[in-house]
């Protein structure tokens, strides 16, 4: 496959992705059909939308070419239609939406960290521009839901992906195929995510002055 193939996958793949989550997060907090394929379509193009205000790339990337809008809309339609039949599927604790979240991440990370090299930015700026892609439209559907950004909570989101990140720069940087490093950083910002939700590891709690802390709790 070639580079552009890969690319277009891994946009192809996040797209579905987060779609799906985000119709699951609409299920969640009470939303209707049209709700839904709004924080569907936020959720799938609010982080690659971030990262091109942040590089003054305009107009951004899905009005040069919408079809992720078409994809991210036939997605959407796919899961409420689903959804619609199976009206008692427990949205606190689907892991569809978790799995669909965690697989999102991975390829939009990936997806930004190739859009930055590609654009001759440093590798610092890259990991940097890659994870914005990556958690930007989690952070989106999480306030659009009234909920805290999973990234700010504690929870192992962006540290996956800027370890994903990472790797896929350094990987390219030593002279890897683009292939295996994009195979190498999706597989292991996944494993991280998944792993994350799975044993629930969170990164250490501020600790707040004259307010007892259990330090098991953090």
């Amino acid at each position: 496959m070639t580079v552009e193939g890969i690319f277009t996958a891994l946009v192809v793949m996040g797209t579905v992705s987060f779609a799906v989550s985000g119709v699951m997060a609409a299920g969640k907090a009470g939303m209707d059909w049209l709700g839904a394929f709004v924080l569907a379509l936020a959720v799938a193009v609010g982080g690659g939308t971030i990262r091109d205000l942040l590089t003054g790339h305009m107009p951004v990337n899905w009005i040069e070419e919408p079809w992720p809008i078409f994809v991210a809309m036939g997605a959407a339609a796919v899961a409420l239609i689903v959804l619609r039949y199976r009206p008692t599927l427990d949205f606190e604790s689907a892991p569809a939406g978790l799995v669909a979240d965690a697989v999102g991440l991975s390829a939009f990370v990936v997806v930004g960290t190739q859009v930055s090299l590609a654009a001759n930015l440093s590798g610092f700026l890259a990991v940097l521009l890659g994870t914005v892609t990556g958690v930007g439209g989690g952070v989106l559907r999480d306030l659009l839901t009234g909920n805290k950004p999973a990234v700010l909570v504690g929870q192992i989101y962006a540290a996956a992906g800027i370890a994903g990140a990472t790797v896929y720069v350094l990987m390219v940087y030593g002279g890897i195929s683009d292939a295996l490093a994009t195979v190498v950083a999706v597989l292991l910002i996944l494993a991280i995510r998944l792993a994350s939700i799975k044993w629930n590891w969170h990164l250490p709690k501020v600790m707040v002055t004259g307010k007892k802390v259990d330090p098991e709790s953090t």
